[in-house]
């Protein structure tokens, strides 16, 4: 995978990126505006339980699009290669700060 990546033109790559990142910000955009606003009661657990056991298809819609958001985010990562001719280390810096926040992103939601 990682040769087909660095045969792909620099034009491919970013466009690949601003993919994933467009994606990144509308199913964040759907799972924290549409589905956190419909179950979440802030300072009440009882009532988000309960409206989590009520609209229980919403609550697996939402976690399923913050799953295709955090996926998108982690690819996104992966195109440190259009910033490695600048430079080698900063781009594996952004690559591994993008990939340390989608797992403190995980860990947040599973606990």
């Amino acid at each position: 995978m990682t040769a087909r990546i660095a045969e792909a033109s620099p034009r491919f790559l970013a466009r690949m990126a601003g993919v994933f990142f467009l994606l990144t910000i509308l199913t964040g955009i759907f799972t924290q505006g549409f589905v956190s606003e419909r179950l979440v009661v802030f300072g009440d657990a009882a009532a988000t339980a309960t409206n989590i056991l009520t609209h229980k298809g919403l609550f697996e819609l939402g976690f399923t699009v913050y799953l295709i958001e955090m996926a998108c985010q982690v690819a996104m990562t992966l195109f440190y290669e259009l910033l490695r001719p600048m430079s080698k280390s900063v781009s594996l810096l952004a690559a591994f700060l993008g990939l340390t926040a989608t797992y403190y992103r995980v860990t947040v939601l599973t606990s």
